[in-house]
């Protein structure tokens, strides 16, 4: 089963300045509802695949020494 990637969900603050959703999650985030979850696992899937990225990438470094 595939899932859609729907548009990157971005939050302002209340004078229209951009929010940086934290890897963390954070309280504020959960009061915004179902907008503020997919932010955050948005912004998790995204570390993730990084962190994943650089492991393997890791991974192969050592193996050519």
């Amino acid at each position: 089963m595939e899932k859609k990637q729907g548009k990157k969900i971005t939050i302002t603050t209340t004078d229209g300045q951009p929010f940086k959703v934290p890897v963390e999650g954070s309280l504020g985030l959960l009061a915004l509802g179902y907008k503020g979850l997919i932010a955050w696992r948005q912004v998790r899937r995204q570390y993730q695949k990084v962190r994943e990225a650089n492991k393997s990438q890791n991974e192969n470094t050592k193996t050519e020494d």
